[in-house]
């Protein structure tokens, strides 16, 4: 197929010489505009594929008719608007007239979420139609061809930009016709977006039905009748004359005239019985639909039901819950039933209770702290938030004054250890002072009077387990020495640590070396950060810690090791 070639040339071909693959040419190059416009018209695609093969075959019938400079999409697309008409008039007569308003439309069935479409689709063609020729076919060129500007320009012989410049000028056209109908907010925009809404793409299945049955009522006869008839345009009134007395001397004339309509009774026939096909499965198509709807509204039945019998149940849960819970806080003792996660205790008690650990690094409150002050939502959201503002301010200045050792000051490493290594961090200084102030304060601010004693009396004790030795606010006067070691005992490798400060000193149980090898995990679950973790120690020293022990494993136990 030539893109490049006239439509006026295929025409030629086929009705002089009867060439039935350029009319093939020309239904496979218009019949995406005849099938766009015939659907919005009618609505229907059985009915949209009948329309474009009557449209053909009146092509077929009428091919020796068209000159060099007549615009073929404009008269596809007038010719079509008028089958349209036609169809639907007899699908109203043999429907009826309260059938055809719920069926049958003259306009397209558009998307819910598009009603402008509903108003403007069933104008577009009458709007088309106001056009000159020429904008006609620019439109119908650009949309329902669905060619680029390029090669609209090379059909109409004027350059991309003239091209492009006439499309504009045809939409805007195409609005004011729809502003002049009352839609006043109708713009070039809404002309094009109606044009692409109504364009469709033509499978090649439908292109060959519709070539064979419009060829099919143009047989060999009346295709040599048409190359004859548009030699008989080219000769002079004499010759004509002579010629036509010709043919009214042939008897055979009237038996070619009887053929000719039973092939056209017998294409109609055909076309009508694909029709019925047609519809017939749409028909079909929608009765399944409704099957899968009205399934579909069962269930959905069935679940509403299920969900309001689930909530009554609960509605009912938590009301016999309500009324037990206030049976229990109006209670004249402070004692709770066994089975209850809460127990009721006098104010006065609450500053005698602290939380082991209440606070992880990197600033998270545990739940057991959260629960014993109270802390709404909003509370907790900003005491985290000061709190990790602190642990990073802290990080930040350790890590700028960290260093490592292979012989520790504050911390004692075994004579028999293989390999060891010291990583320190000297007296921060003043900075950790001004860091911890601005973070009681931040504090006290969130948790009120009532409540910050209970942080008090943590951060006033210097336990290993308190949360000043949590937030490392000694930092500033004291150094403080992390040493990690390697040990053989009993044929197994294990893990030491211990952790200094200028006036106290700790250390923990080893643990296997293998268990620090990449993918396993410790036999209770946990994982090889918390290991490091448990002491609540700076991150500065056990992150480059905790790599030395993963460098050893793997350097003396392999990627595998003793799993």
């Amino acid at each position: 197929m030539n893109e490049s070639q006239p439509d006026f040339e295929w025409l030629q071909q086929f009705a002089r010489a009867g060439d039935q693959n350029a009319f093939r040419d020309l239904v496979r190059r218009h019949l995406g505009l005849v099938f766009a416009t015939a659907q919005h018209k009618v609505g229907d695609l059985g009915g949209a594929e009948e329309i474009s093969q009557n449209v053909f075959s009146i092509l077929a019938r009428k091919a020796w008719q068209f000159a060099p400079d007549d615009s073929l999409p404009a008269w596809l697309h007038k010719t079509t608007v008028l089958e349209s008409k036609s169809w639907v008039r007899g699908e109203l007569r043999r429907r009826g007239r309260e059938q055809t308003a719920m069926e049958l439309g003259t306009t397209m069935k558009t998307p819910d979420d598009q009603p402008a479409f509903n108003a403007l689709v069933p104008l577009l063609d009458e709007a088309l139609l106001s056009l000159r020729e020429k904008d006609r076919t620019v439109l119908l060129l650009r949309f329902y061809e669905k060619q680029d500007l390029s090669s609209v320009g090379k059909r109409l012989g004027v350059s991309e930009d003239a091209a492009q410049k006439r499309v504009r000028t045809a939409l805007e056209n195409v609005s004011q016709f729809f502003q002049r109908r009352g839609f006043r907010t109708a713009t070039a925009a809404a002309a094009a977006a109606a044009l692409q809404q109504t364009s469709t793409t033509v499978s090649a299945a439908t292109v060959s039905l519709v070539a064979h049955m419009a060829l099919q009522s143009a047989p060999a006869p009346l295709v040599g009748f048409g190359a004859l008839a548009a030699r008989l345009a080219t000769l002079t009134k004499v010759q004509t004359a002579v010629v036509c007395l010709l043919f009214a001397t042939v008897p055979v004339a009237w038996q070619w005239h009887q053929q000719n309509q039973a092939n056209t009774t017998l294409a109609q026939s055909k076309a009508d019985l694909a029709g019925v096909h047609t519809e017939f499965s749409t028909l079909q198509t929608e009765v399944d639909e409704l099957r899968q709807k009205s399934a579909k509204m069962d269930t959905s039945l069935a679940d509403s039901a299920k969900s309001v019998s689930e909530r009554e149940a609960k509605a009912r849960q938590f009301a016999a819950w309500k009324k037990r819970m206030r049976e229990q806080l109006l209670s004249a003792d402070y004692h709770w039933p066994d089975d209850s996660a809460f127990i009721r205790i006098p104010k006065s008690v609450l500053p005698q209770l602290e939380v082991h650990e209440p606070i992880t690094q990197p600033g998270v409150i545990k739940q057991a702290a959260r629960e014993l002050l109270g802390l709404s939502p909003t509370e907790r959201e900003q005491a985290e938030a000061a709190l990790q503002k602190y642990f990073s301010a802290m990080d930040n200045l350790a890590s700028a004054n960290s260093y490592e050792t292979n012989r520790g000051t504050y911390v004692h490493v075994p004579a028999d250890a293989l390999a060891s290594q010291v990583f320190g961090l000297p007296a921060l200084g003043a900075g950790v002072k001004q860091y911890s102030d601005e973070l009681q304060a931040s504090l006290q601010t969130d948790f009120g009077e009532e409540r910050w004693p209970l942080m008090q009396s943590q951060l006033d004790s210097s336990g290993t387990y308190s949360l000043r030795h949590t937030l490392d606010m000694d930092a500033g006067e004291n150094g403080q020495e992390l040493a990690v070691w390697i040990q053989n005992q009993n044929g197994e490798l294990m893990t030491g640590l211990g952790w200094g400060q200028s006036y106290t000193t700790l250390s923990t149980g080893g643990m296997a070396l293998r268990f620090f090898l990449p993918g396993v995990t410790f036999p209770d679950g946990s994982s090889s950060e918390n290991f490091m973790d448990m002491e609540q120690l700076p991150a500065t020293l056990t992150a480059p810690a905790l790599a030395w022990i993963r460098q050893q494993a793997e350097a003396r136990l392999g990627t595998k090791g003793n799993q």
